[in-house]
């Protein structure tokens, strides 16, 4: 018990230096919060009470206007999240989530902290039953995470009937968000084994969207197509005979733009080039439309 309450003490006072005007000392407190986070696990941190003043502080250090403050605020995150009951880990990314629609913060902080928290926690190995760690982890992610990139979700407000953009849905002033893309591939790269075909397609047709966008700009159309390629090689052989079916029709449309076409075009060759051998039983009907294309002002010079 003595240990315990020293413990939560210590805790206690690094957050409180949180609060303070110097900058060096709210980062000396953050770094002492790393080491006590990285070092060997304690149950301590399966406290309540403990675990959620953790996520408060450090969401508040997110938003420090230092940056060497908020970065490590950052890397103290993925050691948290390994240590937190699944109870706090679920909260967690409902906050980091609900702060990506911020007009008042830079949404790329919270976006990165995605990514890290994403990134620590346990995955499955290749060949090797889940373990409960693994399977945990996945459903806060299946439950909060996958709903919020897709969108639209219920909004935190207390407006009744009120709705929150999909982080993967294009802002009329902002356009699309290659951080939340990113956030996407770290959630299949890690977890896409476990991914149900639902979650496959419901992440899939944002990521289209972007692809089949005349507009989107440079950078996250090349992000929607390392994503693309990403959610494909999870694809079952009925869902992936459906996506090859509709960017057929698609490429076979009159009306098709340049751009349009050229996106397309880019988004077969990534596809190929990343799971060869399960795109490569549909390259003969993909094939013309890319051959087709080769030479024609515009769209040979494929992103």
């Amino acid at each position: 018990m003595a240990d315990r309450q020293a413990f939560q003490q210590n805790i206690a006072g690094l957050l409180a230096k949180l609060d303070d005007p110097d900058a060096d000392l709210r980062y000396m407190s953050l770094n002492d919060l790393y080491t006590i986070l990285s070092a060997p696990g304690s149950g301590y941190f399966q406290d309540q009470r403990s675990s959620t003043r953790l996520v408060e502080g450090l969401l508040k250090a997110l938003d420090d206007q230092h940056g060497d403050v908020q970065n490590q605020a950052l890397k103290c995150l993925g050691p948290l999240a390994i240590r937190l009951p699944f109870e706090s880990l679920m909260p967690l990314l409902e906050k980091l989530t609900d702060l990506t629609a911020s007009q008042t913060i830079d949404t790329s902080v919270p976006n990165t902290a995605l990514r890290v928290i994403v990134d620590t926690l346990p995955r499955p190995q290749a060949g090797q039953p889940a373990q409960q760690n693994t399977l945990a982890a996945y459903s806060a992610v299946s439950k909060v995470l996958i709903p919020r990139l897709v969108g639209p979700t219920p909004s935190p407000s207390s407006r009744r009937g009120s709705v929150v953009r999909g982080m993967l849905e294009k802002d009329p002033s902002k356009g699309f968000s290659s951080d939340a893309i990113d956030v996407l591939i770290k959630v299949v790269t890690c977890f896409g084994p476990l991914l149900q075909e639902s979650e496959l397609a419901s992440l899939s047709e944002p990521v289209m969207a972007v692809i089949h966008n005349d507009t989107a700009g440079t950078v996250v159309t090349k992000r929607a197509l390392t994503a693309i390629s990403a959610l494909v090689l999870h694809f079952s052989d009925t869902q992936l005979d459906a996506f090859v079916a509709t960017l057929t029709e698609t490429l076979s449309s009159p009306n098709i733009s340049t751009v349009h076409r050229r996106h397309l075009i880019a988004a077969v060759g990534a596809i190929a080039s990343s799971a060869p051998a399960k795109f490569g039983p549909h390259l003969n009907t993909l094939a013309p439309f890319v051959f087709a294309a080769v030479g024609e002002e515009g769209v040979s010079k494929v992103a």
